[in-house]
């Protein structure tokens, strides 16, 4: 059995329900898997380091998969999994060979997460659904002061869902860097 880590670019746009396959509706999940079903001719699952809802993008989320065959040809690979992904808004942008300890959530050291405020009267168009509009004028200056607050370890208990399967709620919140991209 061979193990390989696979790095995930996608626009979750509103036709996904997220990353995690879901009784109803298309999820990132299902349409790799299906993929990679297809090519690798067996069935094949991902298990993912993290999830995201809908709507939400992501630059280079971690998952990993388990299969019989070696995958010889890397580079060929990830031109065929492209070539029915990228249709769909997902890309795989790269494929390493791991040992059967690696665990793309449970190997994961930190997350990066984006988010983007478009703080102005006319609405996004190229940032459209990828981004929260606030028309009313931001204080910058108190964001900043507000999100030194969350900068440390702290517990986040009260934010776990009722099915969170984490070890602890402790986290650690390394830096939250807040800029205005229109000064």
């Amino acid at each position: 059995m061979h193990r390989y880590q696979i790095l995930v670019e996608y626009a979750s746009l509103p036709k996904f329900v997220g990353w995690q396959k879901q009784s109803k509706g298309k999820s990132i999940q299902k349409e790799i898997e299906k993929i990679l079903t297809k090519l690798l001719k067996q069935k094949t699952i991902i298990y993912a380091a993290g999830r995201t809802d809908k709507s939400v993008a992501a630059l280079g989320q971690s998952a990993h998969f388990d299969t019989n065959f070696k995958i010889k040809e890397i580079n060929k690979f990830i031109k065929s999994l492209n070539f029915f992904l990228n249709p769909k808004k997902i890309s795989i942008i790269n494929i390493y060979k791991k040992n059967k300890k690696f665990h793309a959530r449970y190997s994961a050291k930190e997350r990066v997460y984006k988010y983007f405020i478009i703080n102005r009267l006319a609405n996004p168009v190229l940032e459209y659904e990828r981004a929260w509009h606030i028309r009313k004028k931001l204080d910058i200056k108190l964001l900043k002061e507000g999100a030194k607050k969350l900068v440390g370890t702290h517990d986040f208990s009260t934010m776990r869902g009722k099915n969170c399967y984490s070890k602890s709620p402790i986290k650690k919140i390394k830096r939250i860097t807040i800029k205005n991209a229109y000064k």
